[in-house]
């Protein structure tokens, strides 16, 4: 027994509480290295009454292995002990408690849950869970109106300085396209008064940037996609302001006499527009970074979040670099949002593991680049074979609970990233099965603005040009379509289980399950025609080169 891998603490997210009185229990052991493994509990007061739950064995991301097991008590979660009977593959016995793994079982050192408390039981958005997310660039969808500012011509190259003239009433004359594609959430990058044509750069929070329009069409857009069952939620910007965000410019002009110096984080004065002299994003020094462990910036970052609930009626925001958010100010934002408007997401964004940003006190969910990036690897660079993302993939899933796992931002491009295709070598077969994938695979799956009409495009600023509509790819769409149809057609691919059936070579499939409603799917990126075996359907599944078979009659 590899004793040195057997991991288990008593909190999120190796104790996952499920209700007040239903808890799930992980414990973490070498792949392949245990036969069984037992809880074994009891309450405080009744030593000698021992419950005993076969753990079963989950995913494994081929160096650690998943155990789990589901409690349900008699009354609210408290005062239980527990430990664990681990038997290794000779059918050689050992306890594990806190102490560590033990030749022999004993009350001293094991685990203890105290209290469950109602705020322990994460509650997220039921609507969010396997929701699909169409991402909008709203300076470059559609526009019209007539421009604010100066622009270039819709087609025009993108830059980091152009501008092409997008707006708000543009969205809103493409929301029958956005309905007959069947999305069910629009996710708007920033659109409040910001520097620069990503408006990052924010200068003031509580005005809808001109160039876009006003805050009526923000509310009349919110209102027209809701008649249409589609949600909507902002980019909320909060870890950072433009340097004309007044109360930086107060910083600019008083030094350390301005009452706004703990707003941000001063390094030296002067205060010039340099890097040096304060904490800024990305260390460019026209985002400077608000500091949120100062009450009155919580204050005024939670006054922004309720106004746009109330007033837009939007529902929910993306939170942008999440991971560098001061985490006790995401749990007040959080408590405050959930108390008025508890079906509101808060997604935060991350580039890699988001564990420590999710749970009761934290987001809702995350941007998923772990997703995004195990699926370019295999579908559009070839970097990695089945196997590989099966572990890849497994690896992800075993951080987050199963529940988490459906809810989070599934994304294969975004505002950041190169457009897929231009990943893809501009082979539109590896898109059309990394899109089937995204819309079969557990979680929400994310659109990014125009990757479902074939534009390409390298990283920012190259992904960020013009929405491509009088160049779409017909075929690519009616792909999109097609596999957005049969997600919605099947409760399985919303929320359903995911069991891999077979990862080798160029040969993907997996099975997700829901009641009665089962899909199997058969992902070939390979160049010559497999036969993969296949109990349920009765023969054999036959898979083209390049291609995906989905089964969802068996």
């Amino acid at each position: 027994m590899n004793a040195a891998a057997v991991r288990h603490l008593s909190f999120y997210p190796y104790v996952q509480p499920l209700a007040r009185d239903t808890v799930r229990f992980i414990l973490e052991a070498a792949a392949g290295d245990l036969l069984a493994c037992d809880l074994i509990w009891w309450r405080r007061a009744e030593p000698d009454k021992r419950g005993c739950v076969p753990m079963t064995p989950g995913r494994n991301d081929g160096c650690r292995q998943h155990w789990r097991a589901e409690v349900a008590f008699a009354e609210e979660t408290h005062y239980i002990k527990y430990a664990f009977q681990l038997t290794d593959r000779e059918g050689r016995r050992r306890w594990f408690n806190a102490y560590g793994p033990q030749d022999m079982a004993g009350e001293s050192g094991c685990f203890e849950l105290l209290q469950i408390n109602q705020t322990d039981v994460p509650r997220t958005p039921e609507w969010a869970s396997g929701c699909i997310y169409y991402q909008i660039f709203p300076e470059r969808y559609d526009r019209a109106g007539e421009p604010t500012q100066k622009t270039e011509p819709w087609n025009a190259a993108p830059t980091r300085e152009n501008y092409l003239g997008g707006d708000l009433r543009g969205i809103l004359g493409r929301l029958d396209y956005l309905s007959g594609l069947g999305v069910e959430c629009i996710y708007l990058n920033p659109v409040f008064e910001g520097d620069y044509n990503h408006k990052y750069a924010t200068t003031d929070y509580f005005r809808i940037d001109p160039t876009f329009g006003t805050e009526a069409d923000l509310r009349e857009l919110a209102e027209r996609a809701h008649a249409r069952g589609i949600r909507m939620i902002l980019d909320g910007v909060f870890n950072h302001v433009g340097i004309h965000f007044p109360p930086f410019q107060d910083l600019l002009e008083n030094g350390e006499a301005s009452r706004y110096r703990d707003w941000f984080y001063p390094k030296r004065y002067p205060i010039g527009i340099d890097a040096a002299c304060y904490e800024c994003v990305g260390d460019y020094p026209y985002m400077p970074r608000l500091n949120g462990a100062n009450p009155e910036v919580r204050a005024y970052v939670e006054r922004v979040l309720l106004y746009w609930l109330e007033r837009a009626h939007i529902d929910g925001w993306r939170f942008d670099v999440a991971d560098e958010l001061d985490r006790h100010a995401v749990t007040g934002w959080r408590e405050a949002v959930k108390r008025l408007y508890p079906d509101a997401l808060m997604l935060g964004e991350t580039w890699g593991d988001a564990s420590r940003l999710l749970g009761p006190d934290g987001f809702d969910s995350a941007m998923n680049y772990l997703f995004r990036d195990a699926v370019a690897d295999f579908f559009a660079r070839g970097a990695i074979d089945a196997q590989g993302l099966e572990k890849r993939l497994n690896g992800m899933l075993m951080r987050y609970p199963e529940e988490t796992n459906h809810i989070m931002y599934n994304l294969i491009g975004s505002h950041d990233t190169a457009r897929f295709l231009t990943e893809a070598g501009a082979e539109k077969w590896r898109v059309r099965l990394a899109m089937a994938f995204q819309m079969l695979f557990p979680g929400s799956p994310a659109i990014y603005y125009g990757d479902e009409i074939g534009m390409e495009g390298g990283n920012d600023p190259g992904c960020r040009g013009g929405m491509a509509w009088d160049r779409q790819d017909a075929e690519l769409l009616t792909w999109e379509k097609r596999m957005i149809a049969l997600r919605k057609k099947h409760p399985a691919l919303r929320r359903g289980s995911y069991a891999v059936l077979t990862a080798k070579g160029n040969i993907f499939a997996f099975q997700r399950e829901l009641g009665g409603d089962r899909v199997a799917s058969f992902f070939n990126t390979g160049d010559t025609p497999e036969t993969v075996d296949f109990t349920d359907a009765g023969e054999p599944v036959h898979i083209p080169p390049r291609s995906v078979k989905i089964i969802d009659s068996y």
